[in-house]
Order: C-alpha cells, then structure tokens, then sequence
C-alpha cells in the first residue's frame, strides 16, 4: 500500500512592504497525500471562476517525467482517468476556496479512490498552491515526501491538473498509481 503519512510543509511568504500599492502574495502552500489531513482556507485576491490551465498540466507532467529520467526510472504515461482525477480535486479546491487531500467534510484521498473506483490502493497525490508550474515543481523537488511521490519506481501512471482562480493563485495536483 503507498498511501503515506507525512506532511511535507508549508511556506507562506509576504512582501515587507506597508506600501497601500502593494498586495500582499498568496500563500505559497504545498503537501503529500497523507492520513489525517484537515482543510486549510485559502485567502484568495479577487478570484475568478476555476480555469483550466492545460499547457501548465502538461508542463508539469514534462518536469516529472524529466526528473525520474535524470534517476534513470520510466517515464510516466499520462492517464485519461488519473487527470479528470486530479482536475476534479483542483476544481473543488479552487471553487471551495480550501488547501487539503481532505475536504472540509471530511472526504479523505482514500474516499476519493474509493468513489472513483480506481483498482489499486497503491497511488500517491501531490497537491499545491502556488504562483505558477515552475515555482510548484520545485516545491515538489524539494520537499523529501513530494519527491519521493515522483520518484517512486513502482508508479506508471500519472494524472496531473493545474486550476487557476486568480494571478498567482493556483491550485496544483500530481496523482500517481501503478
């Protein structure tokens, strides 16, 4: 089974200005499938309805896939089923204004493999909230448990989704499974 149990961290950054011209950032958020997650409101600057940023998606399947081949590991095949996933859980997150693999009622990642039917318990997600791909990959690369989702040798599938309700307001989802 792969599901893990460890929060990967959060970092918040806010400009040092008191300047009334300057908006403060969004929080930079960033977490690993794990037990016991609980729902974090998200503060959002003048949202807009969830768009789909699909170039963003497939950029991010790219960096993935260029990491496992820099540890000489498979690339991952997007799969059709693990992105209406992950965009699924983008979309609630950005509509319900919330950062977490748990939703505000309680709905675990477990529960939600379980809805979906999906075949195995052996699958993994990655999720963020940050300003663009490039700043959400490194976060990932950068945090043991994300990394250890994009490294694992077992995985063969991907499903990746990027939401955007805002400038610099992303919502950011890696699933991954056999």
């Amino acid at each position: 089974m792969k599901l893990g149990v460890a929060l990967a961290g959060m970092l918040t950054l806010l400009p040092l200005s008191s300047s009334p011209l300057v908006q403060l950032e969004p929080p930079r958020l960033v977490s690993s499938s794990h037990a016991g997650d609980v729902a974090i409101a998200v503060p959002l600057n003048d949202p807009h309805y969830p768009a789909n940023m699909a170039d963003d998606a497939g950029a991010l399947a790219a960096d993935v896939n260029a990491e496992r081949a820099k540890h000489h590991l498979p690339a991952l095949v997007r799969d059709d089923t693990l992105d209406r996933f992950a965009y699924a859980k983008a979309v609630e997150m950005a509509a319900r204004g919330y950062f977490g693999h748990t939703d505000p009622n309680g709905v675990t990642f477990q529960d939600r493999l379980k809805a979906w039917h999906w075949p195995t318990s052996y699958a993994g997600e990655n999720i963020a909230f940050d300003w663009d791909e490039p700043h959400a990959h490194a976060a990932f690369m950068n945090s043991p448990p994300h990394a250890q989702n994009v490294l694992d040798p077992n995985e063969r599938k991907i499903g990746v989704a990027v939401v955007t309700v805002g400038r610099h307001e992303t919502f950011f989802v890696e699933n991954f499974s056999q």
